[in-house]
This record gives C-alpha cells, structure tokens and sequence, in this order.
C-alpha cells in the first residue's frame, strides 16, 4: 500500500486517502464499489456525519490486506462526536483544519469544508510539506477552527485548540485509543484465496497461451496460402503483385491517461497559493506541463524566492510564472463508443450538476495533395470533438470520474481564484 502507515498505541493508521463525496444514501456500499472500480482502488471506508456521506478509496497493491484504520475518519469521528470550543461555546464544526505530529517524526495534515474531506485535505509528509499545505489553505479563508500541536500555537491562527493526535483519540477516562469498526478499510470486492486465485491465475495463462500460439499458426498458415494464391494468379494474369495493405491509423488517446487519473496528479500538484505572500492568480495543468502564476500585493520579489527559487518574474515586477513537467502515465488503447450516445450521456450527467459542456467538432486531417505518396495508413475511422467544461464550483475530481468513459480525455485543467475548468477531446465512433 503506498499510502503511510502510522502505529499509534496497538492500532495502525493510514493517511492520504482519495475522498468522493456518495450521493445514495440507500445504497451507500454499492455506490463506493462502483467509484473504486472507476478510480482503480480496493479497500474503502465510509463515512456518514452530519448530513454528509464521504468513501476514501485507497489500494491494497500487491502486499496482503491488513487491518488498517483511516485516521482521517478517526478524527473527524472524534470532531464529529465532541464538538469543539470556539466564537465562546461548544459546538458543532463544519470547517476546520489540523495538523499532528505523529510517533514516527512526520505530520498529519487534514483539511475539511462543509463537513467533506477536500480531495488533498487528508495528508502525511514533512513538517515543511504539511506546514505549507495548512498556511496555503488557511489563506482561503472561511475556517471556524484550527487544531494541533503546541507548535501551532504562535502562527496567530484564529480560533485554534491545542491537542495532539493522542488526546483526539483517546478516551476521557485512561487515554487509551479505542478504535471503531467504522473506521477500518474494507475491500470494494470480495477476495479470492491467494493459492487458489494464483492456480485459477496460471490455468488461464496456460489456456491464454495455447489459444494465441494455435492463432497465430493458424493465421500464419492462411496468410502464406493467400499470398501464394495470389502471386500465382498475378503471374498467370501478367499484373504485378499486389500492393500491401493500408496499415490502420494510430490511435491517439493511447497517448494520455484517463481523466481521473489525470486530475488526481493536477489536484495533488496544486500547492504554494501564497508563497512569500503572493497570491496565485493561475495555475493551468496538462501536459507537458503545470504553470503558476502569482500576483505580487504587498510582498517582495524576495519573499517569493525564497520559497520559489525557480520562479520567474515579469520585468514589472508584479508577476510571477513558474513551469514544471507534467507527464501523466500513458492511457490504455479503449474500444470507442457510439458518438450519440457517449456524447448524449456526458451532457446529461454534467447537465444534473448545472455544469455546461461546449463542445465542437473537429475536422478531420486533409488528404494528401494529389501525387504525393501515400503515408501506408488509412485515414481515421473515428470522430473527434474538443470540449469544455467550467466553471466547476464542484471538485474536479468528481467531474473527472464523469469524464472516465473510453475515448475521453482531459487535455488540460486551469484553476483561477478557488474555481477550476476543464478542456479536452472526446473520441467517438
């Protein structure tokens, strides 16, 4: 599991859980399974506070599944059952911030707005990371509550309450943290016995293989009679042998991951709002490359060095970029859908959310000029559409999970002041 794993008194945590919001309250389970298939996840845990439904998704990878607690959903449980002391009273929170130091000298950073995770609101990483992360995000302001360690305490914070992760988890009465069986990740699907999963595993390659080698003999038979049939009849005709066949054109969405996965590494990537004190105005994300821009207000150019080596500042003095490569993993090679109906069900999808989908048609390559030669491939047997999408006042993670149908693919996500949009090409037959 790549996700860190915390031990805290006889229990083990993780944290950087991947939230999605559920919205079926009658079938809550089946709709997380659904969403962890599409995001290429096997272990869940939901969680139900307030009027809110959240799953976070997590994989187990190749290693055995333990018996692993989120402490994210620790927390907010404990937040959600005490209540917390600010503005003068004890009462329910519904935004709040923390970061912890944790057994192991790293920290635990969560993040929660109107009682849901933030998609990158559930962290563990360096003082400095984690640091950063809770300063970029409490600039945003709208925060009823900050709560962590001691160190916190002299960055002003407003609202903030002293505690570790010991004292959020543990009992009132002798300190122990005693777990709740609502907080263990459970897998999405039900498991097969490895030894039996490994014999199924090794018959079907076994039959896989006999399968493709007797298909390729068969079609190497049958190639070799036409070709020999052919010349024969050419020879006998006095016509030169025949052409070789037009090769099928290549497929360019192999070339790009699926949306969900693309919007995963954009939203990660999005940090250092307020580097030095400078706003950011922009930050766009897609390959090759993520950018930021930063407005200066009533810091320096040296603050924001500081923080940003690499940025580049405009001459003026007011504006700053910054570049980094941006190269998701390559997507698979999908059998396309039917033009109507994809485009139809994504329009309608979005269309619930109030979310508009412009989208044009793009026209396909010209022909090669008359008595050139031929490139040896046909020309493409698919449409192509460009789309966009904002602005998105949802997480674009879940737009993304929308988009995650074959042929689909983000092209590029920008987001400017708290809102992102979304532009890309549809690939259909």
């Amino acid at each position: 599991m790549s996700n860190p794993v915390i031990q805290l008194g006889r229990h083990k945590f993780v944290c950087g859980l991947f939230w999605q919001s559920l919205s079926r309250p009658r079938e809550l389970a089946r709709e997380a399974a659904d969403l962890a298939r599409k995001i290429d996840c096997d272990l869940a845990v939901l969680r139900r506070e307030y009027s809110t439904a959240q799953a976070g998704f997590a994989h187990s990878g190749a290693g055995p599944r333990q018996a692993l607690y989120s402490l994210a959903a620790a927390v907010a449980s404990r937040l959600a059952r005490d209540g917390a002391h600010y503005d003068g009273e004890n009462q329910p929170v519904h935004n709040w911030l923390a970061a912890f130091r944790l057994p192991d000298g790293h920290w635990a950073y969560f993040a929660v707005r109107d009682a849901n995770f933030l998609p990158n609101g559930d962290f563990a990483g360096t003082r400095e990371e984690v640091f950063e992360r809770l300063h970029g995000d409490y600039g945003l302001g709208g925060w009823n509550l900050v709560i962590g360690d001691a160190e916190l305490e002299h960055y002003g914070f407003h609202n903030f309450r002293e505690r570790s992760i010991e004292e959020v988890l543990g009992d009132a009465g002798d300190g122990r943290i005693k777990v709740s069986k609502s907080w263990l990740l459970r897998p999405t699907t039900p498991r097969i016995a490895p030894r039996l999963l490994a014999a199924g595993v090794a018959v079907c390659a076994l039959l896989v293989l006999g399968a493709a080698l007797g298909w390729r003999q068969y079609q190497a038979r049958q190639q070799a009679q036409r070709a020999a049939a052919d010349a024969a009849l050419a020879a006998r005709a006095g016509l030169a042998p025949p052409k070789a066949a037009l090769m099928p054109a290549p497929h360019p969405w192999i070339n790009s991951a699926a949306p969900s996965s693309v919007a995963r590494a954009c939203v990660a990537g999005l940090g250092q709002l307020t580097p030095g004190g400078w706003a950011l105005s922009e930050y766009s994300c897609g390959a090759p490359e993520q950018r930021f821009t930063w407005m200066r207000q009533e810091s320096t150019i040296d603050l924001l060095l500081a923080q940003v080596p690499d940025a580049q500042v405009d001459i003026g003095g007011d504006t700053a970029t910054l570049a980094r490569p941006f190269a998701p993993a390559p997507g698979a090679d999908d059998v396309l859908l039917p033009r109507q109906p994809l485009v139809a069900g994504i329009q309608s999808r979005l269309q619930l959310m109030n979310l508009g989908l412009h989208l044009a048609l793009r026209p396909p390559p010209p022909a090669p000029p008359a008595g050139s030669k031929p490139d040896g491939t046909m020309p493409p047997d698919w449409h192509t559409y460009t789309y966009a999408i904002g602005p998105v006042a949802v997480s674009p993670l879940e737009v993304a999970a929308m988009l995650d149908m074959p042929g689909i693919r983000i092209e590029r996500m920008r987001y400017r002041a708290g809102i992102w949009s979304f532009e890309g090409v549809i690939y259909a037959k």
